[in-house]
């Protein structure tokens, strides 16, 4: 992978300055000038570049059906947008995330190795039929993912991106001549008005700078897929203010306009990390939309039932504002306002509609309406205001009153990220009753403003809770905390999904994706299920602890704690080790050797029991010194090691009972013959021992060998054992009888 280069984003970027430069050309600038056909051919950077995206990834992603909804669904919201800007140029046909969503079907098609051949090869034609048919960019997006994606290397891509480009350019230009003589199709195209198609190779020389990055430039998953439909929004806007924009035109495309941005801020904050403040957030930009859409209603509607309609979706919309804004100030300021405060906003909202709805019997809101003309737009005319109105009045002043107090109190001990969310805070409120002030004093000739600046108190709110605390800046500490600690946390809701997990959960289990369902992974399935406490994963070792997660009473999911206890483990496991095994031979000590002994002979376990002792070893320290002394213990440790060779695992427990003093248990093994051979094998590979170690001869080893046949020993374990052991120390001492240097049985002394 290249170190230098262009990194994911700014590939990306580039795409989009390609794109805007194109379609400003097709909406500002003639075809067939020098600028125009310039700013065309840089524009087909777009379409290569985007394709070779889509095939990045479909090849690391790890949720493809993801992946096609949300390319789907935003090639929906651009389609109408697509349409207005271009529909005297393409007419019917589809938007580029149209085309690139075929082109992502084709390959999931072409790579479902579950279908037939023949199948997929009718798929991937049906797709090709359908981008024919209604695809913006006929057929080349597929061809292209499919190219990126299945080429070994850079040199081989571009070969085969240019034959294609030459290919589908050589169909293209007779289909022209074609349809100049007969003209089937609805297009009047030339053949020198295509040949800037051909700017499509000029996308291989970004490609080819690309090196694998990420990369640091803000351009996230979905920035495209917004920015899309959003361009098409500014330039269609551009053009109508350029060409027949009236003032009631722009007044009705400035609510629009603030409509897609409520959308665009509401879908931004969707995409953040799960916490109360993005619910509170995601309610306020909701009903601030809805807000938006009857004041469109309000000034398009020509009948007072439209109006009225209109307005009684204001009011709804506006009592949840109130609720919303109160819900944002319990997060900002970090301070619960007590229910009642939320029970009376629910009355008085309560109340408030029962008004709007009624105004006609009892006159608590309205006492007359009517369609005022003389204006701008028709607006309802108010003949007279009831008392319901100047309470509801009264009511949204506490409330932003309230907000403003709480923020107060809250910034006298804050930080300056803190006092930083509060101006914020205060800009919000300010920003809710500057269009009363300006229909008070009458400053806008008629025209009002309230659904513009709702949602820009809207955007401050949501700038404070998501510049200034990732929508929570509790969540933000505890995350930083538990990313920072020696622990791994991982929340799901009741539902299995996975609704928080820290970086040391991704060490243990690979990569997580927000959403997805915990319990496709068989561990952390076991773990909250009861079923393991303990897991070993890349030679360390793991506690797991499962706790609920209770919210204001209610079990809402459960929270899984990993803590790394390996350094403890082996610990433990050291301390055990030491506890049972001889400093300077690294065999068994005595205690663990006669247990291990005794479990046997517990079991019924047969096998032969062998007494060791180093020949003259009190002269060897004497005449040599105890280093020596102690590299012959060593030594007899070494023939052991040597000696165990071909034999069965665990086969041999050996242990050192002090001195030159050393006992042995084969298990399993009560063959005479095959006991002498493995005690000839000892002797053996003790004196080989000794000449490596450099101490050829100074002592020999003499051994005695008791079979143990559990069928004919006491039902005692402890007298069974201290049998064995005398049996073999008397054998031990024929042979030292015998010469030293060999062995004997007890039942042969």
């Amino acid at each position: 992978m290249k170190t230098k280069g262009l990194d994911r984003g700014q590939l990306k970027l580039i795409a989009i300055l390609a794109m805007v430069i194109d379609h400003t050309a097709w909406g500002f600038v003639e075809f067939l000038t020098p600028l125009g056909q310039a700013m065309h051919i840089f524009g087909r950077l777009t379409l290569p570049i985007m394709c070779f995206f889509v095939a990045e990834g479909f090849r690391h992603t790890k949720d493809l059906k993801r992946y096609f909804y949300r390319m789907m669904t935003f090639a929906v919201i651009a389609a109408p947008l697509f349409w207005v800007f271009f529909h005297q140029e393409y007419g019917y046909r589809q938007n580029i995330i149209f085309d690139l969503t075929l082109a992502l079907m084709a390959l999931a098609v072409s790579e479902h190795k579950a279908f037939a051949k023949p199948l997929r090869i009718f798929l991937i034609a049906l797709l090709i039929l359908t981008s024919l048919l209604v695809g913006g960019w006929v057929v080349m997006p597929i061809v292209y993912v499919l190219i990126f994606y299945y080429s070994r290397d850079f040199k081989t891509m571009a070969i085969r991106f240019i034959v294609a480009t030459c290919l589908l350019q050589a169909v293209l230009l007779p289909t022209i001549l074609f349809n100049e003589r007969f003209h089937i199709l609805p297009y009047d195209w030339t053949v020198t008005e295509r040949l800037y198609l051909f700017g499509f190779v000029l996308a291989l020389i970004p490609l080819y700078f690309y090196n694998g990055k990420k990369g640091q430039t803000p351009i996230g998953r979905y920035f495209f897929y917004i920015f899309y439909p959003a361009h098409f929004l500014v330039l269609t806007l551009i053009r109508y203010l350029m060409t027949s924009a009236t003032p009631q035109g722009i007044y009705i495309i400035a609510h629009i306009a603030a409509l897609f941005i409520g959308f665009a801020l509401l879908i931004y904050v969707l995409t953040r990390k799960v916490s109360r403040a993005q619910m509170s957030v995601t309610f306020l930009l909701s009903v601030s939309i809805m807000y938006i859409f009857g004041f469109l209603l309000e000034i398009t509607s020509s009948e007072v039932a439209g109006v009225y309609t209109a307005t009684k979706l204001q009011y709804f919309a506006e009592c949840l504002v109130m609720i919303a804004v109160t819900m944002c100030t319990q997060e900002l300021c970090h301070f619960r306002f007590p229910s009642p405060v939320y029970a009376l906003q629910i009355v008085t909202s309560i109340f408030t509609m029962h008004c709007m709805f009624t105004w006609e019997k009892n006159g608590l809101m309205y006492s007359g309406i009517s369609i005022d003309r003389s204006g701008p737009f028709p607006r309802m005319n108010i003949e007279g205001y009831g008392v319901a109105f100047y309470l509801f009045l009264i009511y949204c002043f506490i409330v932003c009153l309230m907000v403003v107090i709480v923020g107060f109190r809250s910034s006298r001990n804050s930080d300056a990220i803190q006092k930083k969310r509060l101006r914020l805070l205060l800009y919000a409120m300010i920003s809710m009753w500057f269009p009363s002030i300006v229909k008070a004093f009458d400053l806008a000739g008629g025209y009002e403003f309230p659904a513009l600046f709702i949602p820009i108190a809207a955007a401050f709110i949501t700038t404070a809770l998501v510049k200034y605390s990732y929508l929570d800046s509790v969540s933000l500490g505890f995350s930083n905390a538990v990313n920072q600690g020696r622990e791994g946390i991982l929340i799901i809701d009741n539902n299995h999904r996975i609704l928080y997990f820290n970086d040391w959960v991704q060490q243990i289990f690979g990569k997580l994706t927000q959403y997805d369902d915990a319990f496709r992974l068989r561990d952390v399935r076991d773990a909250f299920n009861g079923l393991t406490d303990t897991l070993s994963r890349n030679d360390r070792t793991y506690e797991l602890r499962v706790e609920p997660l209770v919210e204001q009473g209610h079990n809402t999911g459960e929270i899984l704690w990993i803590f790394d206890l390996t350094e403890h483990y082996r610990y433990l496991e050291r301390m055990k080790e030491e506890a049972s095994r001889d400093p300077l031979t690294g065999l068994s000590n005595r205690a663990w050797f006669e247990n291990a002994v005794r479990s046997l002979l517990a079991e019924k376990t047969s096998g032969g029991f062998f007494m060791a002792d180093l020949d003259h070893f009190k002269q060897v320290n004497d005449s040599y010194g105890h280093q020596v002394g102690d590299d012959t213990l060593v030594a007899f440790a070494t023939a052991v090691r040597d000696s165990a060779e071909n034999t069965p695992e665990n086969a041999l427990i050996v242990g050192r009972f002090g001195g030159d003093e050393f006992c042995l248990f084969y298990r399993d093994v009560t063959d005479r013959e095959a006991l002498a051979a493995y005690a000839a094998k000892l002797i053996g590979c003790f004196d080989r021992a000794l000449a490596r170690a450099g101490h050829e001869g100074i002592t020999t080893l003499s051994l005695g060998i008791t079979v143990v046949n559990t069928a004919e020993l006491p039902v005692s374990v402890w007298t069974s054992y201290t049998r064995i052991h005398d049996q073999a120390d008397q054998a031990l001492y024929a042979a030292k009888e015998a010469g030293r240097k060999t062995w004997r049985f007890y039942d042969s002394i």
